[in-house]
């Protein structure tokens, strides 16, 4: 098959298509953290085998628990543990400015911790989590690690609840400050799961809590906005989107570029887009190392029928989906929003006239590997969005003979999918 890059969009998948970052793709989405234990290192003698499975082995009988089995490739500190990132984090620089109080003897797992709340600010759940976890191994006594990190996972109850336990543990280690926001999210968690309206309206009040105990503190502030906004989503609807908006101009006073201009174009997206234009303007920029900040402000632009904008905010989005990517040896669809992106791209370049641009990224999606969990034509990862995109695109520029053509090779070919195949009769 022949692989198309688009013109005007950097794409570089030839590392991502490597075997080497199929296999790296097996172990999640960073590189290994100790290369040196990454092969087995070659013996002179017997004796030097021996020894080494000596010590092997005297290190498993001091790490495994005396009072279960613990099997192979499962956490020793507990099964909320087993699933998430498994490679070492490291700081990522770009993923917005966070003044949150943490107790810790390491300066650098403050920063890990404030990078993971900066990753959660943009909805990059995978990568705070993997920040929050390598905050908690640099300083295991550090409370807000383990308060991030349920933060996280918050829709994975039953691990949330296992790092939320860990940061109770030491809650009276750390300020009162640090304590509100654990017992807030402890308590939410405690709280009876089926009522959904009722947990999360308790937790925006614990949340407002913080923020009027501590009224210096922007982030308690830009948590109750996001808060109040998903509260929507369990039943509970935002009676009053300007007194929301407000939350959020407290938090702008203090921090003109902070990462809440994310939340801004959530709460107005579909009800008045304009009232956000001023933080799609500031979204990307406030943190540049996270594709989704650069694409929200697309969905402004496209709402206001400014299409030239919103092109330019979803290949800005891509840009940083591809450097990820190459630096981390990611596939694609293992990204969050990566395909929504690229077929919101395609859409924009159509209204432009952009139409080569357009179908050679719907091709390129269709090109990518197909992660057998993530990319499929069963779910919208990019060989679903790929073709749907194509197949408008051409059907609307009435390329009928490059469409039908196209029938008889890999981009369109003939599938069990029923829908699929029913477009190409």
């Amino acid at each position: 098959m022949e692989f198309r890059i688009p013109a005007k969009i950097i794409v570089g998948f030839t590392l991502i298509a490597c075997a080497s970052c199929l296999s790296a793709a097996a172990d999640d989405t960073k590189k290994p953290t100790d290369p040196g234990k990454a092969a087995s290192k070659p013996q002179d003698s017997a004796d030097e085998n021996k020894a080494d499975d000596a010590e092997q082995k005297a290190e498993d009988a001091e790490q495994k628990p005396d009072d279960k089995e613990v099997r192979a490739g499962h956490s020793y500190h507990g099964e909320y543990l087993n699933e998430g990132p498994r490679q070492k984090a490291y700081i990522m620089g770009g993923t917005g400015a966070v003044d949150l109080p943490v107790t810790s003897s390491s300066e650098q797992a403050k920063a890990f911790v404030a990078q993971g709340l900066g990753a959660i600010y943009g909805f990059w759940t995978l990568e705070a989590e993997r920040s929050f976890r390598q905050a908690a191994a640099l300083d295991p006594d550090c409370a807000m690690a383990y308060w991030g990190a349920a933060l996280a996972t918050k829709g994975n109850e039953k691990r949330a609840k296992g790092f939320i336990a860990e940061a109770v543990k030491r809650k009276d280690k750390v300020s009162e400050h640090e304590r509100m926001y654990i017992d807030a999210l402890d308590k939410y968690f405690k709280a009876d799961a089926s009522k959904k309206k009722e947990r999360a309206e308790a937790y925006s009040k614990a949340l407002e809590a913080i923020a009027l105990q501590y009224p210096d503190d922007v982030e308690a502030k830009a948590l109750l906005a996001l808060q109040l906004y998903l509260n929507n989503r369990s039943g509970s609807p935002i009676v009053s989107y300007l007194s929301v908006d407000g939350v959020l101009d407290k938090v702008f006073a203090k921090q003109p570029m902070h990462s809440a201009h994310h939340f801004r174009i959530h709460l107005w997206d579909y009800k008045k887009p304009e009232k956000a234009l001023a933080s799609a303007a500031l979204c990307g920029q406030s943190s540049p190392s996270i594709a989704h900040m650069w694409h929200m402000p697309g969905h402004i632009f496209s709402r206001l029928k400014r299409y030239e904008d919103a092109a330019w905010q979803q290949e800005a989005s891509a840009r940083v989906d591809h450097a990820h990517m190459m630096r981390d040896s990611v596939l694609p669809d293992q990204i969050h929003n990566f395909a929504h992106n690229n077929e919101w791209l395609i859409r924009n370049l159509n209204y432009v006239g952009r139409v080569q641009d357009a179908v050679d990224l719907a091709k390129n999606m269709i090109e990518l590997p197909r992660h057998p969990k993530y990319n499929t034509l069963a779910r919208r990862g990019s060989t679903n969005y790929g073709r749907m995109r194509l197949f408008e695109t051409l059907s609307r520029y009435e390329r009928w003979t490059e469409l039908i053509d196209l029938c008889d090779t890999p981009y369109l070919e003939p599938t069990d999918n029923e829908k699929e195949q029913v477009k190409r009769l």
